[in-house]
């Protein structure tokens, strides 16, 4: 069963003994952050602080995603990819394309249990409460001050109404203002994009923190721009997210710990920054528009939700991995060459992608690292590296074994010039556009490689029966006996 919100979520982690509760004073600047990390990387569950400095009445929680086990628990299965695999064979034979099959989601499901459903909120409106009076963290010594780590920012497409739940770094300014850090390419800056056509500039958001950590999980995943959030979160729940609708048009939690009502003046752009981030480095300061409260609403002794991003692996790492274990079903219907996927941790996501294909004709991997080119957030790749079928990708020296033993640098790998990557790269000279470049690591056809691919060195199965008894003896002198 589907959490129905945060409380109930850090209930069943505390009845499995997998709660750390932190009762000693601690501080939003920076101390929160520093022992969040120290966590993670120890593989420690997610941690609860009672005692907030300056904060009284408000719980803090962070590490929530601490780890790949912690995910499978989160969504209380062992196959993370069986999620979308379940839920791709339920739509049987009908639409047969992927795009019709997106589009004809909500006509489909309209009065099925993914769609979210008008609830009574669990939260009311405290007049009291302003951007200020929130547990936000500093999380680096040279940010800029104290953000929102994990809320989740919410808008409504003008044109197709379709939700969008994202989760953006949050700069606070002060009671009632921050700074959205919505890059241009992000659904929230897309939809922004489609009021200011319309000639509006001010556009209707809510701010939301606190709720079941699948619906967080949700808006921090690359799910497709024409796909309802809130339809995917209930797939991924397998039941709707309740919700309750703000006085701004905008759809939010109906359990969320707390939620700020208010609007982006896409007139009024500041600078933002800097803030250190997940590539490890802090982010210099750059233009992003204001967010403006006008309504807060809390729930009683609210919990508040929180991560601090850095060198991997650290929270964000974890999310990404199951990501990719949950939308490779996905993937592989709009890319049918693709067997697996590897978005190594150590490789920021952005920043290398393994791929393995099943080859069949010459040509195919640079096909295969093109379709992955143009799929979603994959397009920010910087480096792909396409291999056979038959090494295991998640095992990085079978990788580098293919890439010794298949590539000729000039032959294989391709250069792309002036493309879009991670506006956050600081690698690249006038960010987001940089270069990328994809390496055929695959075993060559005659046509690729201008004479017969060598035979590769097999052993002789007869030998290997002949001297099975010689080896088991060696096996058990100096390696011991079998395990039972």
């Amino acid at each position: 069963m589907p959490f129905k919100d945060l409380r109930d979520y850090l209930n069943y982690m505390s009845s499995k003994g997998k709660l750390i509760e932190v009762n000693k004073e601690v501080d939003t600047n920076l101390e929160i952050a520093e022992l969040g990390r120290m966590a993670t990387y120890s593989n420690l569950p997610p941690l609860l602080f009672t005692n907030v400095r300056g904060f009284p009445g408000w719980k803090v929680i962070t590490n929530v995603y601490y780890s790949m086990e912690g995910m499978k628990e989160l969504f209380g299965t062992d196959k993370l990819e069986g999620i979308a695999e379940n839920f791709l064979s339920n739509l049987g034979e009908l639409p047969i394309s992927i795009l019709d099959k997106i589009r004809s989601l909500p006509s489909l499901l309209k009065m099925g249990k993914y769609m979210p459903k008008e609830k009574k909120p669990a939260f009311s409106e405290d007049k009291d409460l302003n951007l200020q009076r929130i547990p936000a963290t500093k999380t680096w010594p040279k940010d800029a001050g104290r953000y929102m780590t994990f809320s989740i920012v919410i808008t409504r497409d003008p044109e197709r109404e379709v939700n969008n739940l994202s989760v953006y770094r949050i700069q606070i300014l002060n009671e009632r203002e921050a700074l959205i850090h919505w890059q241009a390419f992000k659904r929230g800056s897309l939809s922004a994009a489609k009021y200011r056509d319309q000639g509006i500039t001010r556009v209707p958001v809510a701010i939301v923190n606190g709720v079941d950590p699948i619906i967080a999980f949700t808006a921090a995943s690359p799910v497709p721009p024409g796909l309802d959030k809130y339809l995917f979160a209930g797939i991924l729940r397998n039941e709707g997210v309740d919700v309750v609708q703000l006085g701004n048009g905008i759809l939010v939690p109906a359990h969320a710990e707390s939620v700020f009502e208010g609007y982006v003046d896409l007139s009024d752009l500041r600078l933002e920054g800097p803030f250190g981030d997940h590539l490890g480095y802090y982010t210099p300061q750059d233009y992003y528009p204001v967010f403006k409260l006008e309504k807060a609403y809390v729930r009683e002794n609210p919990v508040y939700h929180v991560t601090s991003v850095g060198k991997p692996p650290l929270e964000d790492a974890w999310i990404g991995k199951a990501v990719e274990r949950i939308f490779l079903p996905f993937l592989k219907m709009i890319i049918p060459d693709l067997v697996d996927m590897n978005l190594p941790e150590y490789g920021l996501f952005t920043g290398i992608g393994i791929f393995s294909i099943k080859k069949r004709y010459p040509g195919q991997a640079r096909r295969a690292m093109m379709s992955v080119w143009g799929t979603g957030q994959l397009s920010f790749l910087k480096t792909i590296i396409i291999v056979d079928s038959d090494v295991n990708i998640h095992d990085i020296n079978q990788v580098i074994y293919a890439l010794a033993s298949t590539v000729d640098p000039q032959r294989d790998v391709m250069i792309v010039t002036n493309a879009l990557n991670d506006s956050l790269d600081h690698t690249v000279p006038s960010p987001p556009l940089g270069s990328k470049m994809g390496i055929d690591a695959t075993r060559k056809f005659k046509e690729e490689l201008g004479r017969d691919w060598p035979e590769e060195v097999r052993s002789d199965p007869e030998t290997v029966k002949r001297i099975s008894e010689v080896w088991n003896e060696i096996k058990s002198r100096w390696i011991g006996p079998p395990s039972k």
